[in-house]
């Protein structure tokens, strides 16, 4: 990874940070972050939100992406579209299922095209939010690298302290 695209707190702990170079970036994500959502918050799902599957998909997600500070107030608009969308889908799958295709063929073909919509629609909007497994992946592998790099740090910061023992 390119030191440019790595944030503030990995060039810390990888010894790469330079106040006279990444004062700017570092000002930046010190202000993106204020308008993050601070991790105590828990956010309910809105009221037309009735599915209690998407519910509790809704308080597990949100919860996750406060945790991880990516989560602003300016963002709730499109969440709560993510997941009325994802409650549009689950209905229009469950009456697909019910359908008879043999006795009624239009409204078979018309709930199928209706999936479909909802369903690129939702994973359009599952992408900005982590939902997609390589999203997943890229931001499982990201901390994985905070945590190694964390861990390198303590075993250097240990090593020198033993060392003036």
């Amino acid at each position: 990874m390119a030191n440019q695209t790595l944030s503030v707190a990995q060039k810390k702990l990888s010894g790469t940070f330079r106040k006279d170079r990444h004062a700017k970036q570092e000002k930046t994500e010190n202000e993106i972050s204020k308008t993050c959502f601070s991790p105590e918050t828990q956010l309910s799902p809105p009221p037309e939100i009735t599915d209690q599957f998407v519910k509790d998909y809704y308080s597990f997600h949100t919860n996750q992406l406060i945790q991880l500070k990516i989560l602003s107030p300016s963002d709730i608009p499109e969440i709560n579209l993510l997941y009325y969308t994802l409650q549009q889908l689950r209905q229009v799958q469950k009456e697909l299922s019910e359908s008879d295709l043999k006795n009624d063929l239009d409204r078979y073909e018309k709930l199928t095209k209706l999936s479909i919509k909802l369903g690129n629609r939702f994973s359009e909007l599952a992408k900005r939010y982590y939902i997609s497994p390589t999203a997943r992946t890229r931001i499982q592998l990201d901390n994985l690298e905070l945590e190694q790099k964390q861990a390198e740090n303590k075993s250097v910061i240990s090593r020198l302290i033993n060392r003036g023992n």
